[in-house]
């Protein structure tokens, strides 16, 4: 007990005290607020300029709907609660400022071409009569992998042409507004007007479930080049002969994860301080979501996670003489937490699906999936949690036994990477 104490006590504070460990403590959090918040900060900033362009439609009336929708997309959604939310939702565009130009002759065309080249105007939209007819229009621009400015412009010319489309069949503008009105569809839950709302249960799981697999892969990995280090360096030799080999995994998986809970206890302490006015809003949207007994699984399925890939990482770095070949093996022991977080999505639109359940008991994967479940099935039967965490308790226990076993003679090797035959006859004989 107190060797394997003392060895996580030294890797915690080497580690700890390292600029590495303050450099990844500040850089995350920053490439986290960049990856973020800079494109949202870009958009803004882009979206409160004005566009000029231009609306060539030999037919005024058809072009007159077309510069309303342009500039005022709101003349066309009724101002029910349904449109707002579409509104909300709609693609952000600049403000726009429309002329009408009549003349569609090719000259013209050349003209107003022109002047989008020099920048006199940001975009002409060529209307002619076959273009309309064939609903086929083109728009000239400089910007043309602007795809949110676009395709929202494609949409009001197209609400602009359906109008007129319904003006020529003689319908009221009342009639038109009804015949737009878009459907605004509630999902609702048979748990009741209690549960928590979809969207933000699916956002804040997927997130939790993202620090998990974060934190379980980047941590293991830690763990595994902690140990291909001291073998290299020799140093390993002089310390099996204080403590056992046991003894030393273990204080490794131990000392490199509280240092990844320090980490985590300081972005969550920063985040707590820097957003005392975004925290009531976030409280009062994830009630509900994250209750009671989320909380209480989610460091259950961290650290049982941890341990169970930090120690088949050890044995890895046991076994491997180098970075390079370290890289090659850590993918296989990577694998399945990879592939939990491909079927990820799928599984928490359909929490209830044989594969859902079958991945939740797999050991391997089940640190992630069986969390995901726990989030978003109230009535998950207590009877699949308890074995989801026997079985996975069981399987730490097995892969502490081997691979405490691998490790008692891989790091004692050197020269060639070992053999599928050789690895076995470490664990018959260590």
């Amino acid at each position: 007990m107190r060797n394997f104490l003392l060895i996580a006590r030294r890797e915690y504070v080497e580690r700890v005290r390292s600029r590495m460990f303050l450099f990844m403590t500040i850089f995350i959090p920053l490439l986290m607020f960049g990856v973020a918040v800079v494109p949202t900060l870009l958009i803004t900033r882009y979206a409160g300029s004005t566009k000029h362009l231009v609306v060539a439609a030999a037919d005024t009336a058809t072009a007159q709907l077309i510069r309303n929708e342009l500039e005022n997309p709101s003349t066309s959604q009724p101002a029910s609660s349904g449109s707002r939310k579409s509104l909300d939702r709609e693609v952000r565009t600049s403000p726009l400022v429309v002329e009408i130009d009549a003349n569609v002759s090719p000259a013209e065309r050349d003209a107003l071409n022109e002047k989008v080249r020099r920048k006199d105007v940001d975009g002409v939209i060529w209307a002619t009569p076959d273009a309309l007819a064939s609903r086929k229009i083109d728009y000239i621009t400089r910007e043309v992998s602007d795809f949110s400015d676009n395709i929202t412009i494609q949409q009001r010319i197209g609400a602009a042409l359906r109008r007129q489309s319904l003006k020529s069949k003689g319908l009221s503008d009342d009639d038109i507004a009804k015949a737009l009105q878009p459907v605004d569809l509630t999902a609702l839950s048979p748990f009741g007007a209690g549960a928590p709302d979809a969207q933000t249960t699916f956002l804040a799981v997927f997130l939790m479930v993202m620090v998990l697999y974060m934190s379980t892969l980047l941590y293991g990995i830690n763990v595994m080049r902690a140990v291909l280090e001291e073998k290299t360096s020799r140093i390993m030799e002089v310390m099996l002969s204080t403590a056992t080999a046991r003894e030393m995994m273990t204080g490794k998986i131990l000392g490199v994860g509280a240092v990844g809970l320090t980490q985590v206890a300081i972005w969550t302490a920063t985040a707590a301080i820097l957003s005392n006015g975004a925290a009531a809003a976030w409280t009062g949207a994830l009630k509900g979501v994250i209750s009671v007994k989320v909380g209480i699984f989610f460091p259950v399925f961290f650290l049982l996670g941890y341990i169970l890939y930090s120690t088949l990482c050890a044995a890895v770095g046991s076994m491997v003489n180098s970075e390079q070949e370290a890289q090659q093996m850590q993918f296989f022991v990577m694998t399945p937490m990879i592939l939990a977080v491909i079927v990820l999505v799928n599984i928490i639109q359909h929490p209830g699906t044989p594969l859902s359940f079958w991945a939740s008991m797999f050991p391997l994967t089940s640190p992630l999936i069986m969390f995901a479940r726990i989030a978003l099935e109230p009535t998950i039967a207590t009877w699949q949690i308890v074995v989801s965490l026997v079985l996975l308790v069981a399987t730490i226990y097995g892969c502490l036994v081997l691979c405490g076993r691998i490790y008692r003679i891989g790091v004692l090797m050197y020269g060639k990477k070992p053999t599928l035959p050789e690895i076995m006859k470490w664990i018959r004989c260590a």
